[in-house]
């Protein structure tokens, strides 16, 4: 099997177990786009920047144990490099955001008839809760308090960006990308030294 394959097999199994989720939180993320309908455009990307990312954690920390245990075994036992199956579960809880978000700006767009909407927020939303929740993955493979620090770090990572949103747009997808790739390196190499038979 070439590497795109073997990554999007991956990441097609994780994203269909969890199906449910991803659609809990797209409904969520509407309901949410709702409730805010009279609100001016830099609420509604703050409410989009910040429910994404608390999406994008729980979407990556949903994929630990459970129902993906076999998987979890079945990944470790194949051929791969740990950096190859890292890329793949981090498109799961990316791709998932992404869809929860679409849900919510197309309400959004919907409710304020697509006045004002500008593509920077939109984006940016998005980029900041995958980031997010690359940097939440590493939750997924630490027990105790290193678990707890992995997501509380992903919760200023979100913080960050959300704070250098206004002031320095280039500044926060900068920071998104720094974050993304800082955090799917750590997550790749805790990966490649973790056993899912023994946690």
């Amino acid at each position: 099997m070439n590497f795109r394959s073997v990554t999007s097999e991956i990441a097609l199994t994780r994203l269909r177990r969890l199906g449910a989720q991803v659609l809990y939180v797209t409904a969520a993320a509407a309901l949410f786009a709702a409730l805010q309908m009279h609100s001016d455009l830099g609420a509604h990307a703050l409410g989009a920047a910040l429910f994404g990312s608390l999406a994008g954690i729980y979407l990556a920390v949903a994929q630990r144990g459970g129902r993906m245990r076999e998987l979890e075994l079945c990944e470790q036992s194949a051929p791969l490099y740990a950096r190859e199956v890292a890329r793949a579960i981090a498109l799961v809880p990316s791709l998932g955001v992404v869809i929860a978000l679409a849900g919510y700006w197309i309400v959004t767009g919907i409710s304020s008839g697509s006045r004002d909407l500008a593509a920077a927020p939109v984006i940016l939303s998005m980029t900041c809760a995958c980031a997010v929740s690359v940097v939440a993955l590493g939750a997924t493979v630490r027990t105790g308090v290193w678990q707890a620090v992995y997501i509380l770090l992903a919760g200023v990572v979100a913080a960050t960006i959300v704070l250098l949103e206004y002031p320095q747009l280039p500044a926060a997808f900068l920071f998104c990308g720094i974050a993304g790739f800082i955090g799917l390196r750590q997550y790749g190499e805790a990966l490649a030294r973790w056993d899912p038979a023994a946690s």
